[in-house]
């Protein structure tokens, strides 16, 4: 019992003095962005990187636990014709989309850590945390841009294909990921990190289910919308319609990943309590 109680009191002291340690600092992010979908296999194709900025904001609840908003700009895009693939060379999309992502994350650090305390250096850390996010694919015809989603290119929305209602051009994902956050000067910190991004949408890239009846498509919405949805090399594209074109039992996935200067706002640090110490006779 006296080394139960022991633990408790010890556990205790340490919680209550890391409580005390609390800061709060904003920064920039310079970095990248992309995305996993039916175009781009991996997020980790250099070919598909863009440049992507955001600010954040920090606050250290302990000197293990943080939380962190950020606001991330970026761009995501994917080409069939530069994939090593037969079908995909045959199927010849192309998006482009921007990405504006307003994410709110819990932060674990492995080592004790926080930019305003000067006696911690650097730690890894992980994240996890929360997202909404608003995409708009864009595919080019004769040198314009056209947005995608309201030319229906799968038949959503269409008298023909009733089930397939026009997706959500704002969306929810969860963010995870890591990395390293070390003190740069007093009260100057850097955070190199990345982390993915699950969704729960397939059309990051407008492409997810089978083609569609150019005729239905050339009716209801028009001559663009039939030329975006089927830009296939096959000599008579015709024999596409209910023919696979995407995979709609993976959902698409976006990255960030990038360099953060930040710079403490605001201190509440107490490091002048003595060691807690317990004495039993």
């Amino acid at each position: 019992m006296k080394k139960l109680l022991t633990l408790s009191l010890v556990l205790s002291s340490f919680l209550l003095s890391d409580v005390r340690a609390q800061s709060s600092e904003m920064g920039l992010m310079l970095g990248f962005s992309s995305y996993k979908g039916d175009i781009t296999e991996s997020m980790f194709d250099s070919r598909f990187f863009h440049p992507a900025v955001g600010i954040m904001y920090r606050r250290s609840f302990t000197n293990h636990w943080a939380g962190k908003i950020s606001l991330n700009l970026g761009r995501i895009s994917g080409d069939d014709s530069r994939i090593d693939d037969d079908f995909k060379k045959i199927r010849n999309l192309h998006f482009r989309s921007s990405l504006l992502e307003l994410s709110g994350q819990l932060e674990f650090n492995f080592f004790p850590y926080q930019t305003a305390n000067n006696k911690t250096y650097g730690t890894p850390f992980v994240f996890i945390g929360l997202s909404v996010f608003r995409f708009q694919p864009k595919a080019e015809l004769a040198d314009e841009w056209y947005k995608l989603q309201p030319q229906s290119t799968e038949g959503q929305g269409t008298s023909a294909y009733p089930d397939r209602d026009p997706y959500n051009l704002t969306q929810v994902s969860v963010p995870f990921g890591g990395g390293v956050k070390f003190r740069l000067a007093k009260r100057v910190g850097m955070t190199i990190d990345g982390g993915a991004r699950r969704t729960w949408t397939d059309y990051l890239d407008d492409i997810s289910t089978t083609y569609v009846d150019k005729d239905v498509l050339l009716a209801e919405k028009g001559i663009i919308s039939a030329l975006l949805s089927d830009r296939s090399t096959t000599l008579t594209s015709d024999a596409n319609v209910n023919r696979q074109r995407g995979n709609a039992s993976d959902n698409d996935w976006y990255f960030f990943g990038g360099v953060t200067v930040s710079f403490t706002l605001s201190k509440k640090y107490n490091d002048s309590c003595k060691p807690f110490r317990l004495k039993f006779k």
